[in-house]
């Protein structure tokens, strides 16, 4: 393969300044002392980040590399240079009768080269949903990227897609080493990797759309658009799209398939809401120790969700004293450490894990249990409310996992939630 191919739809700089019709500044300037970055889009002050009198740069994108108004970049064009094996799709399970529809849809409007939103409860296949468009989009050599905001969103479809197309090349890429990039015509990647690419994609998947960091994230807008071919197919999933989608949606802008059934036709765990009395500091609080102390007995696994780091690792302490019989620990997305954590918990190796916002999506776990700590906290919001309940009852086995709510106060969020789950199930 050459050295083209090998870099095909990359965003590749250099400080060289000899002309090439892909070779372009970096950086350009604008009025009023401004300047756009060509690798984000982002536009900034010139004034602001000057690093000496007619130098300066991007601090939007800087974690992935300085770039300044000295700096080039090159964009290799898209070869779609692909060793394309007969029958890609070696996934062998079968759709439910919505699910397969849904899946002929998604077939339709990547052949028709649109744009279209996934609307599904969480545990409800989405993945799988997406096999036969996949499969299609293989066929037919187009060139595919499966992106997620989050790393661990990413790890964890990794493994389910090399299983499901077993002769198709396919590459993870993210911050946090995964892979040293190459050349395949499936990349399963964070949105922040979207911009070292430039009309790479014929179809590009983005799972979780309504999902910090992307969500209002105009940068990571750009990220996705910049790594689209002028003609594409654009594909949104969300268990809780954004206001900004819903509008969209209203205004017959974007077109939607819902999906409000898991896999095993279930109902969702609907959360119980349990108000909390007067706590003491330094102790772990009655209730939610009685709570922790049956779920014990029983031998039920399960996630404690909390609503900062700090927390995190002072609740766990506290368990720790009182309950020491618990094989628990704590987890957040600055552990150096989750990785392990998480598989160890996946494994059994722990009966419980404390954790924040980090696993309110995008990972599964068999037969566990959910518990949301001050649950009226401003970090839990609707959105987030519905997420974290998703990760329980998402087998046929155990559908009926435990979901509960601990607060001071009965907030909007709260409410909001529970009555989004429960209209979900009566729908």
């Amino acid at each position: 393969m050459s050295q083209q191919e090998n870099l095909s739809g990359r965003l590749i700089v250099t400080t060289a300044a000899d002309q090439h019709d892909q070779k372009f500044p970096a950086l350009i300037r604008l009025a009023n002392n401004q300047f756009c970055c060509q690798r984000c889009q982002m536009i900034n002050d010139q004034s602001v980040y000057t690093i000496y009198p007619g130098l300066f740069y991007c601090p939007a994108c800087l974690g992935l590399g300085r770039l300044t108004n000295q700096d080039y970049l090159l964009a290799y064009p898209e070869q779609n240079n692909f060793s394309i094996p007969v029958s890609p799709l070696t996934w062998t399970g079968t759709l439910t009768h919505k699910q397969q529809q849904i899946s002929q849809k998604l077939c339709q409007v990547h052949q028709q080269k649109q744009e279209h939103l996934v609307w599904a409860v969480t545990g409800s296949g989405k993945t799988e949903m997406l096999f036969a468009m996949i499969a299609q989009a293989v066929v037919q050599g187009d060139r595919i990227a499966l992106v997620a905001p989050r790393v661990d969103v990413c790890n964890e479809l990794y493994p389910r897609i090399k299983a499901a197309f077993k002769a198709v090349s396919i590459c993870l890429l993210h911050g946090q080493g995964a892979e040293i990039y190459h050349y395949t015509q499936i990349l399963i990647c964070t949105v922040h990797q979207l911009l070292k690419f430039r009309q790479a994609f014929d179809l590009l998947v983005l799972d979780e759309c309504d999902s910090y960091p992307y969500v209002n994230n105009l940068m990571l807008h750009q990220a996705v658009r910049q790594a689209l071919k002028l003609r594409h197919t654009l594909i949104y999933l969300s268990a809780t799209p954004s206001w900004e989608y819903q509008q969209r949606i209203a205004h017959q802008q974007l077109n939607y398939s819902l999906l409000n059934r898991r896999f095993h036709g279930q109902d969702l765990p609907e959360p119980q809401f349990r108000l909390i009395y007067a706590q003491h500091v330094g102790k772990l609080n009655r209730q939610l120790c009685r709570c922790l102390s049956n779920l014990v007995q029983i031998q039920q696994r399960f996630l404690l969700f909390v609503s900062s780091i700090r927390q995190a690792e002072l609740l766990s302490q506290l368990i720790k004293q009182q309950l020491p019989q618990l094989k628990q620990t704590f987890v957040h997305a600055k552990d150096p450490l989750r990785g392990s954590k998480i598989q160890a918990f996946r494994e059994g190796k722990w009966q419980a894990l404390v954790t924040t916002t980090v696993l309110e999506r995008g990972v599964t776990f068999f037969d566990i249990d959910v518990i949301v700590w001050q649950a009226d906290s401003p970090r839990f919001n609707t959105q987030t409310l519905v997420q974290i309940a998703g990760r329980a009852g998402r087998s046929a086995q155990h559908s009926d996992n435990q979901v509960i709510f601990f607060a001071e106060k009965y907030t909007q969020a709260i409410n909001q939630a529970i009555c989004q789950i429960r209209k979900l199930n009566h729908d």
